[in-house]
C-alpha cells in the first residue's frame, strides 16, 4: 500500500512567495522614499494627489519668476536713484557757482572747465548700468542712452550750443538761450541715441495681477515732474537742461564777462538749473515709492509661496519617520516570509509516519 503526501502544498507555497515579493517591493519603494524625500518619483506616482500637486508647482514657478523681477526691479531702481541723486547735485552746485561768475575776478574760466567735466560726468550718468541693461535706456536697454559720453564736448550737440554761446553779444541774451533750447529740445541737435529719440519707451516690472511699475525715467525725459519755464528757460526735461545748461557755462569765456548781455544770460542758465533740481528731486521721490511697491510685491511673492510650499509639500513629501517605521515592519514581515520559506523546506515524509 503506498501513500502520496504533499507537505508543501504549491498554494501555500505561492502564497508565501508572492508575499515575499510583495514586501520586498514595499521595502525598495520606501527606501526611494528615503533617499528622494518625495512620496513618488513623478506625478503619476502620487495618484489623486497628482493634478493639485502640479498645479502648486506651476503657481510656485510663476511667483519665483515674479520675484526674480522684483529683486532685479529693486536693484535697478536704486542704481537709478543713486545716478540722479548725483546728477542733481552736479545741476545744484553748478547753479550756485554760475551766480559768482562775473562778481569774481577769473571765474568765468574755471567755472567753464569744471562745466565741461561736469557734462562728460553727467553723459556718463545717464550710460549707468546695472548687469549689461542700461538704466535710463527704457525697453531698448542694451543701447547706452549717450552714445559717446567721453567726447560730450567735441560732440554736434556741444558744437551747437558753443556757436551760439559765442555770439551772445551780438544776438543778446533771449535769442542765445532760445537757440540753445532749440539745439537741445527733441528734433534738435540731440545728445541721445538715434533709437531713444525715435521711440523710447519706458521699461516696466510685472508684479503680478496685472500690476506693473516704471523701472526709471528714460535718459531723454522726466516720469513725473512737470519742468517749469518750458520754451523759455527750459526744454521739458530736466536732463536736457542740465546738459545744455552745463554746455552754456562751458563755452563762456572771461572775455564775455564784461558784455551786458552776460548777466542776463547766466541768470537764464541759473533758472534752468534750479528748475532741473526741483523737477529731478521730484522724479527721485517718484521713484522711491516706486521701489517700495517693488518690495512689498516682492515679499507678498514669497510670503505666498511659502504657503504653496507647504501645502505641496503635504501632498507630494514622505514623512520619514513614519517611512522609517514602515521600512522597520516591512523587514520584519519579509525575515518571517524567509523563515517560512525555510520551515518549509525542512519537512519530509518521515515528519508524518507514526514512530
Amino acid at each position: 500500500m503506498s501513500f502520496a503526501i504533499a507537505p508543501t502544498d504549491f498554494g501555500t507555497l505561492n502564497q508565501i512567495l508572492s508575499s515575499t515579493y510583495q514586501v520586498k517591493a514595499n521595502i525598495s519603494q520606501l527606501s526611494e522614499e528615503t533617499a528622494s524625500g518625495y512620496l513618488a518619483s513623478n506625478y503619476g506616482g502620487l495618484g489623486a494627489n497628482a493634478a493639485p500637486a502640479l498645479n502648486l508647482t506651476v503657481e510656485i514657478a510663476g511667483n519665483t519668476a515674479l520675484q526674480t523681477n522684483t529683486q532685479n526691479a529693486s536693484t535697478i531702481q536704486q542704481a537709478a536713484q543713486a545716478a540722479l541723486g548725483q546728477i542733481e547735485s552736479i545741476a545744484s552746485n553748478f547753479a550756485a557757482q554760475a551766480t559768482t561768475m562775473e562778481t569774481t575776478e577769473g571765474a568765468v574760466g574755471t567755472v567753464a572747465a569744471s562745466a565741461q567735466s561736469a557734462l562728460q560726468q553727467v553723459a556718463g550718468l545717464l550710460n549707468t548700468q546695472v548687469g549689461g541693461v542700461y538704466v535710463f535706456a527704457g525697453q531698448d536697454s542694451n543701447t547706452p542712452p549717450i552714445p559717446d559720453p567721453g567726447s560730450m564736448t567735441q560732440s554736434a550737440f556741444y558744437t551747437a550750443i558753443a556757436t551760439a554761446v559765442s555770439n551772445l553779444g551780438t544776438n543778446g541774451a533771449a535769442a542765445t538761450t532760445a537757440a540753445n533750447l532749440a539745439a537741445a529740445s527733441p528734433g534738435g541737435t540731440s545728445p541721445f541715441s538715434a533709437s531713444l529719440e525715435a521711440a523710447g519707451a519706458q521699461s516696466e516690472v510685472d508684479l503680478g495681477g496685472g500690476e506693473r511699475v516704471v523701472l526709471a525715467p528714460l535718459a531723454t525725459t522726466n516720469s513725473d515732474a512737470s519742468s517749469t519755464g518750458v520754451g523759455t528757460t527750459s526744454t521739458g526735461s530736466y536732463t536736457r537742461d542740465i546738459l545744455m545748461s552745463l554746455a552754456q557755462l562751458g563755452s563762456l569765456t572771461q572775455a564775455q564777462a564784461s558784455d551786458p548781455n552776460f548777466l542776463p544770460f547766466v541768470q537764464n542758465t541759473v533758472a534752468t538749473l534750479q528748475g532741473s533740481v526741483s523737477a529731478i528731486n521730484t522724479d527721485i521721490g517718484a521713484l522711491g515709492i516706486r521701489q517700495q511697491m517693488v518690495t512689498n510685491a516682492g515679499t507678498e511673492l514669497s510670503a505666498t509661496n511659502t504657503v504653496l510650499q507647504t501645502q505641496l509639500g503635504n501632498l507630494q513629501d514622505a514623512d520619514l519617520s513614519q517611512v522609517a517605521a514602515q521600512v522597520s515592519q516591512a523587514q520584519t514581515q519579509l525575515q518571517a516570509s524567509y523563515q517560512l520559506l525555510a520551515n518549509l523546506g525542512t519537512l519530509s515524509l518521515a515528519k508524518f509516519l507514526p514512530a
